[in-house]
């Protein structure tokens, strides 16, 4: 196993065979993907696990599995998305990372997707990156406090392409976060 990152109460490591089933359950909880316009099938879930670990493999920078380090429970992923010029979005600053990060309901409120994205922040830095993104559906409020809290700005408001433009889901907010400055 590679530990990327360790915080306080985080490892962010690569992925283990052992994270699929709990993976596939997590995307398959509408309480966790009250917020996304969809519900994704087991199989959809194995082949992002499969190209997240892949890319995580081959340069890493990616969307880290994050365990509790007192117990070795996994609690979902925090991490990078290399946004390109391939994706659903109209971005003319395309491409760009994306921070991101799906915790599992039992560990929400703790502050973990917080610290683990802070952590992620100083990572992306030490990799000469120096501009993040992160976007959700404005009704999104505990992932917009998150990326307030580790310091984004509110950058554009947009429509997601794949949802009715009459859906409540299809308002999205990008949020900005310049790392230059970052120590």
């Amino acid at each position: 196993m590679t530990v990327y990152i360790e915080t306080d109460r985080l490892l962010l490591r690569d992925w283990q065979d052992e994270d699929l089933k709990l993976f596939q359950e997590m995307n398959a909880n509408p309480q966790v993907r009250r917020h996304f316009s969809s519900l994704l099938s087991y199989q959809r879930s194995k082949n992002d696990m499969k190209n997240m670990a892949k890319v995580l493999e081959e340069i890493g920078i990616g969307l880290f599995a994050v365990e509790l380090k007192e117990t070795g429970a996994w609690l979902g992923f925090i991490g990078l998305n290399y946004v390109t010029e391939k994706t659903k979005y109209t971005f003319k600053e395309l491409p760009f990372y994306e921070i991101g990060w799906r915790l599992i309901p039992e560990v929400w409120g703790n502050g973990l997707a917080t610290e683990g994205a802070e952590a992620v922040l100083k990572y992306a830095r030490s990799k000469g990156i120096n501009e993040l993104y992160a976007f959700t559906t404005v009704s999104n409020a505990a992932s917009r406090k998150v990326m307030e809290k580790i310091g984004m700005k509110i950058y554009d408001h947009f429509k997601d392409p794949e949802v009715s433009p009459h859906h409540h889901l299809s308002e999205c907010v990008r949020y900005y976060r310049d790392l230059s400055l970052l120590h």
